[in-house]
C-alpha cells in the first residue's frame, strides 16, 4: 500500500509532461497543416484566376476587334470624303443615312465623322434630337488628337453628348494627301460587364492611370485603385474622359505578393466605409490597349479550408494520443483490453473514413474549376468557327452523299476523287479557323505560289448546290499551269465572292452561263470570270468597289464583299476590275503576278 502511494507523484509527473508533449506536437501539427492546405487552395484559386484572366482578355480583345475595320471604310467612303472637303446639306443626309445602316449593320454603338477642326458633320444618330453627335465638337478629345497626329487613336471615355461610356476607334480621313476629318467608331463595353456580373465574378479593368471602367461590381466602377496626382486630376477635367465627375479612391489595401506573382488586397464591402474583405487579386496587361485586367479570389473559402484540414489534423493527433493512452493504460486495465481495442479500431477507422472523403471533395472541386475553364474556352471558339464553316459543311455532305453512290456504282477511282476533295475540305476548315478576322481586319497571308485551277475548283465546289439548282452552265478553262502569287485561302475568298456575284446578277435571266478563263500576259495572269447577267450600269461603274455600296434588296447585303476582294487583290500586287462583255453580261477581272510553284508543289512526276 505504501509502493503505491509513494509511486502516485511520479505518474501524475509523467501524465503532466506527456500532455504538454502532446499539445505541443498538436499546435505545431495544426499550424503546419493550415499552412500547406492554405498554399495548396491559393495554387488552385491562381490557377483558376489565369485561366479566368485569359478568357476575358479574349472576350475584350474579340469585342474590340470585331470593328477595327469601320474607321478604316468610312474613312475611303466616297461620300463621306465629298462631305468633308465640301459640305453641303444634300451630302450631310445622304453620309447620316449611309452611316445609320452601316452602324445597325456592324451592331456598334455610334459611327460619325468629323472634320478636321473637330466639328461632327454626320453621324448615325443623326436622327435622335437628344443624343445626335451632328453639330458637336470634339476637338479635345484624345482620340481625335491621336488620329489627328498619328493616323489613328484609341480612348475609353463616358460620351459627352450621350453620358453613356464606350470605347472610341478613330481614323484619319485624307483627301490628296491633305487631312480632312477623322471617322470614329463607338463601341458599347457594357455587355461584358453584364456577362461578369451574372457569372458571379469579382473582376475589374483599370486604365494607365488606374481607374477602374469596367467591372462586375457596379460600386467599384469610376473608382480609382490609389489617390490620383493633382496633374492627372487636371488632364482627366480637361479631357472630361469620365464627364467630369470626380474619382474617388476605391479604398484598396496592398498586401504582400505570393511566389506565383499573386498579391493579397483588401477591400471594403462598400465604398466608401464598411468592414473590409480579403482576396487574392491576380492581374493581366493588355498593352494594346493601355490597359490592365484584374481578378480578385475570395479568401474565405480558403481559410474555411485551411481551418478544416488544421482540425481534421488535430482530430488524428487526438486519436493517436488516445491510442498511447489506451496502450498506457493496458496495465491497469486488463479486463477492458479487448473493448477499447475495438473501440479505439472503429473510431480510427471512421476519422479515416471523414479524412478520405473530405480529400476526395477538394479533388472533385479543383476538377470542377478546371473543366469550367475548358468549356468556356470551347463556347468561344465554337461561337466563332460555327458561321465560318457552314459552307465547307455544306460541301462536305454533298461529296458524302455523291461519294456513296458512287460507291455502290463501284465506280472507286472518283471515289477516291471525292474522299480527297473531302479531305482538302476539311483541311480548309482547319485553316478557315486562324483566319477569321481576315475579312475585317488586316493580318499577316501565307504567301506562295497558288494554282488558279485548283483555287477555282475549290470555290465552284462550294457554290455547286446553288449553280445546279439555278441552273447556271459553268464553262471553264483555266490552264493547270496557271500559278499566281497570293495565299490560297484568301483568293479562294476572292473567288467565292466573285462568283456569287455572278449568281445573283443572272437571277432571273433566261441564259444563265459562266465562262472562267486564264491568260498569260506582260504583267502575270489575267483571270476572268464572266457572267450572262444584267451587266453592271453606267451610273454604278465607279462605285462597285466602295465599301458599303450594293444594289442588293435591304437584308441581302452590306456591300463590303467587292470592298474586301479589292483589297486582298491589291496586297498580293494585282488589281480587279470590272466591265461589261459586247454580247451582254459583266465580266470581273483579277490581274495577278505569276508566281513558280516549289517541287513540293507541283507534286510527283
Amino acid at each position: 500500500m505504501a509502493d503505491i502511494v509513494s509511486t502516485r507523484p511520479l505518474r501524475r509527473r509523467r501524465l503532466a509532461f506527456l500532455v504538454a508533449a502532446l499539445t505541443a506536437v498538436t499546435a505545431l501539427a495544426c499550424w503546419g497543416a493550415y499552412r500547406w492546405a492554405e498554399a495548396d487552395a491559393r495554387t488552385a484559386l491562381t490557377l483558376n484566376g489565369d485561366q479566368r484572366l485569359g478568357l476575358y482578355a479574349s472576350s475584350i480583345r474579340n469585342a474590340v476587334g470585331r470593328y477595327d475595320y469601320l474607321p478604316f471604310l468610312v474613312a475611303r467612303d466616297h461620300e463621306v470624303l465629298d462631305l468633308l472637303d465640301a459640305p453641303s446639306d444634300a451630302l450631310r443626309d445622304a453620309v447620316n443615312r449611309r452611316l445609320e445602316t452601316a452602324n445597325a449593320a456592324a451592331g456598334s454603338a455610334a459611327l460619325y465623322v468629323v472634320d478636321r477642326s473637330g466639328l461632327a458633320l454626320a453621324a448615325s444618330n443623326w436622327a435622335d434630337p437628344a443624343q445626335s453627335f451632328v453639330g458637336q465638337t470634339y476637338d479635345f478629345r484624345p482620340y481625335f488628337r491621336q488620329a489627328v497626329e498619328a493616323g489613328s487613336g484609341r480612348y475609353f471615355g463616358i460620351g459627352v453628348t450621350t453620358g453613356l461610356p464606350g470605347y472610341f476607334l478613330s481614323h484619319a480621313v485624307h483627301l490628296a494627301e491633305r487631312l480632312i476629318g477623322v471617322a470614329v467608331v463607338k463601341i458599347d463595353l457594357e455587355p461584358l460587364q453584364r456577362d461578369w456580373t451574372a457569372g458571379g465574378e469579382r473582376v475589374l479593368v483599370t486604365d494607365e492611370n488606374g481607374i477602374v471602367f469596367l467591372s462586375s461590381h457596379a460600386d467599384w466602377k469610376y473608382h480609382a485603385l490609389r489617390p490620383l496626382p493633382d496633374a492627372v486630376k487636371a488632364r482627366l477635367a480637361q479631357t472630361r474622359q469620365y464627364d467630369r465627375s470626380e474619382v474617388m479612391p476605391l479604398g484598396l489595401h496592398d498586401g504582400p505578393v505570393m511566389e506565383n506573382g499573386a498579391r493579397l488586397v483588401s477591400l471594403p464591402d462598400s465604398v466608401p466605409g464598411g468592414s473590409r474583405r480579403a482576396y487574392l487579386m491576380q492581374e493581366l496587361a493588355l498593352p494594346e490597349f493601355g490597359w490592365t485586367i484584374r481578378f480578385l479570389s475570395d479568401l474565405e473559402p480558403v481559410k474555411a479550408q485551411a481551418a478544416g484540414a488544421a482540425v481534421l489534423t488535430a482530430m488524428g493527433l487526438l486519436l493517436l494520443a488516445a491510442a498511447l493512452a489506451l496502450g498506457w493504460q493496458r496495465r491497469h486495465a486488463l479486463r477492458l483490453q479487448q473493448e477499447a481495442r475495438a473501440m479505439l479500431e472503429r473510431r480510427v477507422e471512421e476519422r479515416t473514413a471523414e479524412l478520405l472523403t473530405a480529400n476526395r471533395v477538394l479533388r472533385e472541386a479543383q476538377e470542377e474549376l478546371v473543366q469550367a475553364g475548358k468549356l468556356a474556352a470551347l463556347g468561344q471558339m465554337s461561337a466563332a468557327l460555327a458561321h465560318e464553316i457552314n459552307q465547307p459543311l455544306a460541301a462536305i455532305r454533298t461529296f458524302v452523299a455523291s461519294t456513296r453512290l458512287l460507291a455502290e456504282r463501284g465506280e472507286t477511282a472518283m471515289v477516291r476523287d471525292n474522299l480527297a476533295m473531302i479531305g482538302d475540305l476539311a483541311e480548309r476548315m482547319a485553316v478557315l479557323s486562324g483566319h477569321l478576322k481576315d475579312f475585317a481586319r488586316k493580318g499577316p497571308a501565307r504567301v506562295e505560289a497558288v494554282p488558279v485551277a485548283r483555287t477555282m475548283d475549290r470555290a465552284l465546289a462550294l457554290l455547286a448546290p446553288r449553280l445546279r439548282e439555278e441552273e447556271v452552265q459553268v464553262e471553264q478553262a483555266i490552264p493547270p499551269d496557271a500559278h499566281v502569287r497570293g495565299d490560297a485561302v484568301r483568293l479562294e475568298q476572292v473567288f467565292v465572292n466573285l462568283l456569287r456575284n455572278a449568281a445573283d446578277a443572272m437571277d432571273g435571266s433566261d441564259e444563265r452561263r459562266l465562262t472562267l478563263t486564264a491568260a498569260r500576259d506582260a504583267e502575270g495572269w489575267e483571270i476572268r470570270i464572266r457572267d450572262s447577267g444584267t451587266g453592271i450600269a453606267e451610273a454604278h461603274q465607279f462605285q462597285l468597289f466602295d465599301p458599303f455600296f450594293t444594289t442588293k434588296e435591304v437584308g441581302q447585303g452590306l456591300g463590303l464583299g467587292l470592298s474586301l476582294s479589292y483589297g486582298i487583290v491589291r496586297d498580293f500586287g494585282g488589281t480587279l476590275r470590272a466591265e461589261n462583255n459586247p454580247d451582254g453580261g459583266a465580266c470581273f477581272v483579277v490581274q495577278l503576278p505569276e508566281a513558280q510553284p516549289s517541287d513540293a508543289e507541283r507534286g510527283p512526276r
